[in-house]
């Protein structure tokens, strides 16, 4: 274990074998560091905040700050919690939840690039790579494989399926299918057909996928009776996840729109 003799480290935080603790860097008590963790000069690891294995908190990046949330009660005891082999570049920020025992979450293998914001009690699933200044707002919720260009933002209680690859500077106020490529303002451009292949997807879930695709965004049929004409029975789980996630309940709507 390595901490830079400038680091305040108290003496109540739960740091794992062969740390690395950069100059300046703050971890709190009530926090907890997994094994060959490093973290970066001028970082800040806030209480109530857990940390896997083997992650990498870059330089000026706060975890386990207040949520952003008017009247909020500091008092409220909450936390963030990050698993294993995450890598968090510079600046970026991850608050905690606004509710009493709640945790804002993030999974394993993602990658923050510098400047991501990550906001109250979103959810974040496994090996998702987030672009430069990508914005997350409160209760937001991320599958898994996605990738993200940058400057992207999206709005509160949005949810976004597995390997959906959005473009740079997309704004998402409505909920993403998966598989799908994001565009613009809620625009739905196309499939994420290379992603999907290259992820290993057999040939039948692929053309499965596309049919599904077609029926909702090449169709004029009302998005309900599209999904009520399908028998998900008959389809690979693959397929059947597309239309499942459209059939789930939604604050926000789902984008169903195409250029």
């Amino acid at each position: 274990m390595f901490i830079h003799p400038s680091a305040i480290v108290s003496e109540e935080a739960n740091l794992g074998a062969d740390v690395t603790v950069g100059p300046f860097a703050i971890i709190e008590g009530g926090t907890t560091l997994g094994d060959r963790c490093v973290v970066d000069a001028a970082a800040q690891i806030r209480s109530g905040t857990v940390v896997g294995a083997d992650c990498k908190i870059g330089s000026g990046s706060v975890l386990g700050a207040e949520p952003q949330f008017h009247g909020f009660d500091c008092e409220t005891r909450s936390g963030v919690i990050i698993g294993d082999r995450n890598v968090l570049r510079e600046y970026v920020t991850v608050h905690r939840s606004i509710e009493e025992d709640v945790n804002s979450t993030i999974g394993d293998d993602n990658y923050f690039m510098t400047g991501v914001h990550f906001g109250h009690d979103s959810i974040v699933g496994n090996h998702n790579t987030f672009a430069n200044n990508t914005l997350l707002g409160g209760h937001v919720t991320f599958g898994n494989y996605c990738v993200v260009g940058g400057d992207s933002a999206f709005h509160q209680f949005v949810k976004v399926g597995d390997y959906v690859m959005c473009q740079g500077k997309s704004g998402m106020s409505q909920d993403v299918p998966p598989y799908v490529v994001t565009a613009n303002i809620n625009y739905i451009s196309g499939l994420n057909s290379v992603g999907l292949k290259r992820a290993g997807f057999g040939n039948q879930a692929r053309r499965e996928i596309r049919q599904a695709f077609s029926d909702i965004y090449l169709s004029s049929t009302p998005l309900a009776e599209a999904i009520k004409g399908v028998n998900l029975d008959e389809l690979t789980p693959e397929a059947r996840a597309f239309y499942e996630f459209l059939s789930q309940d939604s604050k926000k709507g789902f984008c169903i729109r195409m250029r």
